[in-house]
């Protein structure tokens, strides 16, 4: 077992389908050093295949808040990939452990907490973040230095303490389904729902958590971070295949705060 990833259990918590963790590393390709997103095209079989050892992790690794291990959890993680960039570790490993902490970014952007998930209303949602992904635009918040440049004790905080803008989005959800008929009605929800807001927005904001995460590894493991120009208080939305952004394709700025 590699040092880069914790040991699975027998019994897999309650946690999200890795396929959002997949998509969540799609859409932060453009964003991600370019050399480090260069290994992760490379390896994606192995982005996968962490991303799925990381849901059978036991569940207080999975939860937000004071009784739960997620904090901890992304800051000891961040700490192993850079420790195992520095010391040459092989990248299939490297990229399995980035697909392991996009999972935990997951866990700390979803509307539902690790003991929600199997409600029907947890359940109802992670099958239509799945059904809406391929229609969301790919939006990305940013480069956030406050992160990008923390010391590695207030990594999992900075990213938690965004955790209520989630909790926000789990009311809307809930309401939502209501409104078509509960949780087994949510293929009625379509474009224009609250549901369909709520999944952009945790698509996005976890892939510019996790793009902004993985620069933090690959700066202390001594990798260049090339600096996105944008505006203050700017959003970015690629346009075309999502790729490492060395590649010829356009992204629009847009004048916004992040939602």
């Amino acid at each position: 077992m590699s040092a880069i990833l914790l040991a699975a259990v027998a019994t897999a918590c309650f946690a999200h389908p890795t396929a959002i963790d997949v998509e969540v590393g799609r859409r932060a390709l453009p964003w991600l050093p370019p050399d480090l997103a260069r290994q992760v095209v490379k390896h994606e079989r192995d982005f996968a295949r962490g991303a799925t050892l990381a849901a059978t992790w036991p569940a207080p690794h999975h939860q937000p808040g004071p009784s739960g291990a997620l904090a901890t959890t992304m800051q000891a993680q961040s700490s192993r990939l850079a420790a195992a960039v520095r010391a040459h570790a092989p990248f299939a490993e490297v990229v399995a452990g980035l697909g392991a902490l996009a999972h935990l970014i997951v866990d700390a952007n979803q509307p539902f907490t690790a003991g929600d998930r199997s409600s029907p209303y947890g359940v109802a949602f992670a099958g239509f973040i799945r059904s809406a992904a391929p229609r969301i635009p790919s939006v990305f918040y940013g480069q956030d230095f406050a992160l990008i440049q923390a010391p590695a004790n207030r990594l999992g905080a900075i990213v938690q303490a965004r955790r209520g803008e989630a909790d926000t989005l789990a009311s809307l959800v809930h309401e939502d389904l209501d409104r078509v008929g509960g949780p087994a009605a949510w293929p009625r929800l379509d474009d224009r729902s609250s549901s369909f807001g709520a999944a952009s927005l945790t698509l996005n904001h976890a892939a510019s958590d996790y793009a902004n995460l993985a620069s933090w590894i690959w700066r202390v493991a001594g990798g260049l971070v090339p600096h996105i120009v944008t505006a203050d208080a700017s959003i970015l939305i690629w346009k075309g295949d999502l790729q490492p952004r060395e590649a010829p394709r356009t992204h629009l700025g847009f004048r916004q705060t992040r939602p």
